[in-house]
């Protein structure tokens, strides 16, 4: 389906309110259902078992879970690398170029938390600048609605490409997914 269509569906159309799997990059990997926040009613346990099959489920469904693709003629490890690419795409394409796995010259095109550090306010990871005092964010990534379309196209192409993400993504079914973030609803 193209995203305008998916956009029209209401959140009914598109999730089950009873049943709900929370993730993030350092998910344990315990039954669906069972996880922190998480909910199945009894009469949907079984529907879900094919998820117990494969390790570390949740972690999988993570933008930080390393699961090449490739988008816009390059190769990424990540969404997480993907996404923090982005932000310098349009003012400083060479910075860009390095969150790829193309890149020969990158430190963090491989690690996606180092990736999100290169992209984030400060540009240090573990206390070492990784990204150059000079390289600043694009200005309309965040105001134009740039940030959401580059994460869409980014999950897009990791769950087309990627057949065990993609495997995962199908056995959730019709749960509601949740992202977990410390300190946030």
């Amino acid at each position: 389906q193209d995203s305008d269509a998916r956009q029209e569906k209401t959140k009914g159309d598109l999730y089950d309110e009873n049943t709900v799997f929370q993730f993030y990059s350092k998910s344990k990997d315990s039954y669906p259902g069972k996880g922190s926040g998480e909910k199945v009613s009894p009469e949907d346990k079984n529907k879900y078992k094919g998820l117990n099959l494969i390790t570390d489920w949740r972690r999988k469904l993570s933008n930080f879970h390393v699961a090449p693709f490739v988008l816009d003629g390059k190769q990424w490890a990540s969404v997480e690398h993907f996404y923090q690419a982005n932000k310098f795409k349009q003012t400083n394409p060479e910075f860009y170029e390095m969150f790829s796995l193309d890149s020969e010259t990158s430190d963090f095109n491989k690690d996606p938390l180092m990736a999100k550090s290169a992209g984030g306010k400060t540009g240090k990871f573990r206390g070492k600048q990784v990204r150059p005092k000079g390289v600043k964010l694009d200005e309309d990534f965040f105001t134009s609605g740039r940030n959401e379309e580059v994460m869409e196209r980014g999950m897009m192409a990791k769950f087309n490409q990627d057949d065990t993400s993609k495997d995962v993504l199908l056995k959730t079914k019709d749960a509601k997914l949740l992202h977990f973030s410390r300190g946030e609803p």
